[in-house]
């Protein structure tokens, strides 16, 4: 029996594994589908059995490990670019993104959780690289205490977690969902011999005029969609979302 998208997205019960992963990787495929889907609707059929095929033989698998990847290696990168892990950052006395009294107040937590002193500022300051191994040990503590769980009591922070791998694996997609994007604009407006078409001119302002409604509707997604990948999903947003969801986690440091 064939598969519909509906089904396909159905299959990943994971939260974060559908949101994060799958979500971006079907936004960038969103202009081909639409278009296979408006512009050759009698083939349509024969896309969803390929659809069911592709997914039975671990298609659908494939696909969230590969925007894992992607986003994965671009987090390394952008890391590197902002001076470290946003958690990490967030910790350092000469971060001044949250107030001092806090931060003494989550160093002192995290120090007596891990079992090791936090530096003070002149210890950070002689030495960073060991101050930053301190941090990030109080983090992979803080991590491994506030997963989901049944009481729903980090759901909030759960959704941040979300929301910054949402960006992250979008953002890595982005030169892949540009490209298909674009090309499915121009593929949609030659079909309807707007580019390139019986005119002698390039563009026939005419046959525009003229375009069926699915036609408009395919280009109309795929225009939003360069719209989108240019504008939303940006290393600005990426990185809003990451420092929110750092804050957040910190935040935890008062509730455990």
């Amino acid at each position: 029996m064939a598969m519909t998208l509906d089904d396909l997205v159905a299959k990943v019960t994971d939260p974060y594994e559908r949101q994060a992963r799958l979500y971006p990787a079907l936004l960038s495929l969103l202009p081909v589908v639409a278009m296979v889907v408006l512009l050759y609707a009698p083939q349509a059929s024969s896309f969803t059995v390929v659809l069911t095929i592709t997914v039975s033989c671990g298609g659908l698998y494939l696909l969230t490990n590969l925007c894992r990847e992607f986003g994965k290696r671009l987090e390394e990168r952008l890391f590197q670019q902002w001076g470290g892990k946003p958690t990490t950052q967030l910790l350092r006395h000469r971060d001044k993104t949250i107030d001092a009294v806090t931060k003494r107040r989550y160093h002192s937590f995290l120090a007596a959780k891990i079992n090791h002193a936090f530096p003070d500022e002149e210890g950070e300051r002689h030495n960073p690289d060991a101050a930053d191994e301190v941090y990030q040990s109080g983090i992979r503590w803080l991590l491994n205490h506030t997963r989901p769980d049944d009481s729903k009591k980090f759901d909030l922070l759960f959704k941040e977690n979300i929301s910054y791998g949402f960006r992250r694996n979008a953002l890595a997609l982005k030169p892949l969902g540009l490209i298909i994007s674009i090309a499915s604009l121009l593929w949609a407006l030659v079909a309807a011999d707007v580019l390139f078409g019986s005119s002698p001119k390039y563009i026939d302002l005419a046959a525009l005029s003229r375009m069926p409604t699915h036609t408009i509707s395919c280009s109309t997604i795929s225009a939003v969609m360069v719209v989108v990948w240019l504008l939303f999903f940006t290393r600005a947003s990426l990185r809003t979302a990451a420092f929110t969801y750092a804050e957040m986690l910190l935040r935890a440091c008062e509730t455990l």
